[in-house]
């Protein structure tokens, strides 16, 4: 390291050493270090480590893969979601849904988390998710957050909850109309380790299963995955 990685001016003079390792000083701001090779993985490695995830490999694989620990995975990972958690906004136009819930485990195979999903059958495009229960309340945080969409239909199946919170004028609950998001839900199973049927992956944290549901929508159903990839030209 030829620069001051505190303040990068190149004023550096040899000062001493510890643990057996060269100690330099920094003559402009008075920073003292040891190490001389950057701190932390390129930002190639990390997304590339993004773009496995979103394959399909669990994090322990990918550690193994990139050699080095599956926190780092997780970490990296759960800032790439952060940075990119979107959900797309009203356009004005009148839009007919579908919603249907799909299975998750969260600690252990006998707790089960529920993944409520808002499918605009139009576009295709995923509008809006909440992780919960299989209850009203759960449903009715995502469909009061849907009141901003002017929404003509909601599709759904027989599940009695839905006639509970959404207004009977608007309901149409018959299988016939949720083909879309049922393939939705098969998209979302096939490429992610977490979501697989019989998969031995589960998940730690209600907040890792929403940030994968933002790199799904993200990446995979309103968009796709060359909005990561320019990033490593």
């Amino acid at each position: 390291m030829r620069v001051c990685p505190q303040c990068q001016s190149d004023r550096l003079v040899k000062n001493g050493s510890a643990a057996g390792k060269p100690k330099k000083l920094c003559q402009q701001c008075g920073y003292q270090f040891t190490r001389i090779i950057p701190r932390g993985k390129p930002l190639q490695t990390k997304i590339n480590v993004v773009l496995l995830y979103l394959s399909g490999i669990s994090m322990h694989r990918i550690a193994f893969l990139v050699r080095v620990s599956a926190q780092s995975v997780l970490n990296w990972i759960r800032a790439f979601a952060t940075a990119y958690y979107e959900k797309p906004e009203p356009t004005g136009r009148t839009i007919v849904l579908e919603l249907d819930e799909m299975w998750h485990y969260v600690k252990e195979k006998r707790q089960k988390l529920w993944i409520w999903k808002a499918l605009d059958w139009e576009t295709g495009q995923l509008l809006d998710w909440e992780c919960g229960r299989r209850d009203k309340a759960t449903l009715k945080q995502m469909v009061d957050r849907l009141a901003r969409w002017d929404v003509k239909l909601y599709c759904t199946d027989q599940w009695a909850t839905y006639a509970s919170v959404i207004p009977q004028d608007k309901l149409v609950q018959s299988k016939a109309t949720t083909h879309a998001i049922e393939r939705n839900h098969c998209r979302q199973r096939h490429w992610f380790g977490r979501f697989k049927r019989k998969s031995i992956i589960i998940s730690k944290s209600k907040e890792m299963v929403d940030l994968t549901m933002a790199l799904f929508a993200k990446f995979w159903v309103n968009g796709n995955q060359d909005e990561l990839l320019s990033l490593l030209d």
